[in-house]
């Protein structure tokens, strides 16, 4: 290397020790909180010179010369020091960590290693461009223990990525001596790890550093696969200035760091032996000093930031406002929920090339557990793929991956495997969008199943868990019920360019009462607003994902006496429609929120506080969730704890002060005779079809022999008899569809057996109105006319008969919309008096109700 050259490299590094100095100093004074140096570190400033514009840069936090060899200003350090509105997180971040988007310098990570994946996330973006990047991946040696750096190395050697895993082992983990306890410093050195080379550097030589780097990286441009360089370096300093290294480093070893593992101690022997004066030294770091003086003082006398109140990027009106609401047509041609979400993501694969999809199982033959992705990765090979058997690898690379430019859509099997990835979901991509003021955003879609209802489920493929999910700032959080919300909400997932994790019933996947049309291309729902399944006056119902249907029935059963039901779906979660739902209870007057997820905590207890602090009117409110306990495997116990029909109906029969009596349902006399039910492939499966009877009428059979070869809807199998004796008849026709659980034989037993019933259906509710015995007393008066007390037993009301909406009030009305008048009033409809009704008559109807009660 030439003077001119290693000239330039120790004015970085010059610079670099100045700043770590100055921010002692200015931290020392408590003109700031935090500081973080890279003293020792310096030298990995050799690797810039081997780097070019098209490559990416995940660093790590002590690499601060390189940082600025590579472009961050001096005064960015004290911007993130000071935690100014110019640094790169406007305030948001602690001063070690940067980011730059023009620099292709990703958002340091603090939660050590989770930079590895998103690597690995870029590398799979930018592998195949014409200029050859590569990605920098820094760590320090104890983050080599962390599982995510373990499975970043297993994704980019067995997908062959251009990843250059750089650690920078100064041998300490803060407190923790890290010799001997990683993968390259046992006592059997390695020269792989995970199949990926192990180059070993001196990082206390810029010089060595230099020369090592640079066939490393040509060999990476060329061959396109990872490397990891171990730096040997030593940190000259406390591990923040909330450190004290002298309680756990002796002072030999602290002086021997000092004399021996300086680098800018080695660079100045080096421009020496290159002929470069000290004077000449020390005007350079004389240089040094003033431009951090100058970028310190700047940068004190700089805007504050002004507080975020909202993590998440702000959506146009035209993703946000009710009437872009479209459900589709009417046709004939339907799909269910699981049809429904395959073609947006095919029509979304079509037309975007950036869209990708990655989770495990999901091509074909297979095509996810539940056929969601069915048919895509034949027809879109490598841009379909299965994952690993690894959760957080899933998402780190997806994150990584829509960094890049990408639209990934990350597939999680069952929502109850959301938490393996929950490192990834909180501290980054909820944080993206937020931690870099916009800079850098993370449009990742997360599409989990969830939910239960259905048997052969347990407590790991039974959950919602959508509490915790919209709990997190930064995440857009939807669960549709119906095929077309389901379509127009993942349109809208797209379309957002919000992380949203997506989670879709699996009860719900199959459902032929909630299909949409074939245009799903089309279809769309709005970010926020919930969707009103039924309009009433009395109760006000709020349910999102499996326990609509559950209001559903008991709006029907509420409805045979007379009482008129509001149900609506939330279906997205985060943001939630505060609005609608208050208006709704300001109408009712009483509010039954229903849930799966457990009951402390869960989104019910936000819906009924924020209607508790925000309307005007008194709103009695109650919730009905599964009880704060797991999801069991045995059906008859997971529909006891799970909210049912009989729980919410109780519940809203005890709001509208009535009685509720269950009344036994006759049952049909026993004939002795024993039903083979339809049983589908897999808990989504709602219907089969018999396809060909292998039995017949009159036929002897055995427990377990097989009598009918069926379709579900991912599979052909074959139906086997769950008793022993003669078939006295087959009630389903072949070619026929029958509901899974319905009867498709009757068997004489030749044994019997017990009977599991998954649930009892043997009742039917009798609801009746309370009689009032509260009375509001008047008081006493005497009088030559009455002399006795007047007791008010009740009032009764009387409505018009006329419903009148929002549209036809604005028809004799200007500059007025429907939606001002909801907003200015709570109010979506009226009752006017008819032409054939009048005061007088009304007032008879109301003192007949009285009388009656």
């Amino acid at each position: 290397m030439d003077k001119q050259h290693l000239v330039k490299l120790f004015r970085y590094m010059a610079l670099a020790r100045r700043i770590d100095q100055a921010e002692h100093e200015i931290t020392s004074r408590g003109e700031a909180f935090f500081h973080l140096s890279g003293a020792g570190h310096e030298a990995t400033v050799g690797l810039s010179d081997h780097l070019a514009p098209c490559d990416w840069l995940h660093p790590h936090y002590r690499s601060r010369a390189f940082l600025l060899a590579m472009g961050v200003p001096v005064r960015e350090f004290f911007d993130s020091l000071f935690c100014k509105a110019e640094s790169s997180s406007q305030g948001r971040r602690m001063s070690a960590f940067f980011c730059h988007r023009q620099r292709n310098l990703l958002s340091m990570v603090t939660p050590v290693g989770n930079n590895a994946l998103q690597s690995v996330g870029v590398a799979t973006t930018i592998k195949h461009q014409s200029e050859r990047p590569i990605v920098l991946c820094g760590l320090g040696d104890g983050t080599t223990q962390q599982g995510e750096f373990m499975e970043a190395c297993g994704e980019a050697y067995r997908e062959s990525l251009p990843v250059l895993f750089l650690v920078e082992d100064n041998h300490w983990a803060i407190s923790t001596q890290t010799k001997r306890k990683t993968f390259y410093s046992t006592d059997q050195k390695s020269d792989s790890f995970h199949g990926i080379p192990i180059h070993r550097v001196d990082g206390r030589d810029v010089v060595q550093v230099h020369q090592d780097f640079g066939p490393i990286v040509q060999q990476m441009r060329s061959t396109r696969q990872p490397a990891i360089v171990v730096l040997d370096v030593e940190r000259l300093s406390s591990h923040t200035n909330a450190d004290n290294q002298a309680l756990y480093r002796s002072r030999e070893d602290l002086e021997h760091a000092a004399q021996n593992g300086d680098p800018l101690k080695r660079c100045e022997a080096a421009l020496r032996s290159l002929g470069v004066t000290d004077q000449e030294i020390q005007s350079i770091y004389e240089w040094a000093a003033h431009e951090v003086a100058s970028a310190e003082a700047r940068s004190f006398a700089g805007p504050e930031p002004v507080a975020a109140f909202d993590a998440k990027k702000s959506l146009p009106v035209e993703l946000t406002h009710p009437s872009r609401e479209f459900r589709g047509e009417d046709t004939d041609t339907k799909l269910t929920m699981r049809d429904a979400m395959r073609e947006v993501l095919r029509h979304r694969l079509q037309n975007d090339s950036r869209v990708t999809l990655f989770g495990e199982d999901i091509e074909d033959p297979k095509g996810d557990v539940f056929g969601v992705t069915s048919g895509l990765s034949t027809q879109f090979p490598g841009r379909v793929k299965n994952s690993p058997l690894s959760e957080s690898t899933i998402l780190g690379v997806s994150i990584g991956q829509s960094l890049a430019g990408q639209r990934p859509v990350a597939f999680i099997q069952f929502a109850d495997f959301l938490p393996l990835a929950n490192n990834q979901i909180t501290s980054e991509l909820a944080t993206m969008y937020w931690r870099t003021a916009g800079q850098w955003e993370c449009p990742v879609i997360v599409m989990a199943a969830c939910g239960a209802y259905r048997p052969g489920l347990g407590p790991f493929h039974a959950q919602t868990g959508e509490a915790w999910m919209a709990h997190t700032p930064g995440l857009d959080v939807f669960m549709p019920s119906t095929a077309a919300d389901a379509a127009g909400m993942l349109n809208a997932a797209f379309e957002s360019g919000r992380p949203t994790l997506f989670l879709y019933p699996k009860a719900c996947l199959n459902d032929p009462k909630n299909v949409t049309s074939a245009d799903v291309a089309k279809q769309f729902v709005p970010v926020g607003p919930a969707r009103r399944v039924r309009g009433g006056r009395d109760i006000t119902f709020v349910a999102w994902g499996n326990t609509v249907k559950v209001c559903e029935q008991t709006a029907e059963a509420l409805e045979r006496v007379g009482v008129e039901s509001e149900i609506l779906d939330l279906r997205s979660l985060s943001p939630w429609d505060e609005r609608t739902v208050i208006a709704s209870a300001e109408k009712t007057a009483r509010l039954v929120v229903v849930h799966e997820d457990n009951h402390t905590c869960g989104i019910g207890a936000e819906v009924v506080a924020t209607v508790a602090e925000k309307t005007r009117v008194p709103v009695a409110a109650r919730r009905v969730t599964r009880p704060d306990t797991h999801v069991p495997c045995n059906f008859a116990n997971q529909l006891e704890l799970l909210p049912s029909f009989e729980r919410v109906l109780a519940t809203a029969a005890d709001l509208l002060d009535m009685d509720l009596e269950w009344e036994q349902t006759e049952q049909p006399e026993d004939d002795g005779l024993a039903s083979i039910d339809a049983v589908g492939s897999g808990p989504a499966d709602e219907t089969i079809i018999l396809v060909e009877w292998m039995v017949k009428e009159g036929d002897h059979i055995q427990r377990g022999d097989v009598v009918a070869s069926v379709e579900a809807t991912k599979s052909v199998f074959e139906l086997t008899s769950t008793v022993s004796g003669q078939i006295e008849s087959l009630v389903v026709p072949e070619g026929e569809t029958v509901n899974v659980g319905s009867p498709i034989a009757r068997v004489k037993p030749s044994e019997q057996r017990p009977i599991r019933a998954a649930q009892d259906h043997s009742t039917t509710p009798v609801l009746s109105r309370r009689r009032n015995t509260d009375r509001l007393r008047v008081p006493h008066r005497t009088s030559d006319i009455r002399q006795f007390d007047v007791g008010i037993s009740t009032v009764a009301t009387v409505e018009g008969s006329r419903l009148i909406n929002n549209q036809h009030v604005v028809a004799s009305t200007k500059g007025r919309t429907a939606d001002d008048i909801l907003r200015r009033t709570g109010i979506q409809t009226r009752r006017w008096a008819n032409s054939q009704e009048d005061a007088i008559g009304m007032a008879v109807k109301a003192s007949e109700r009285v009388l009656q009660q």
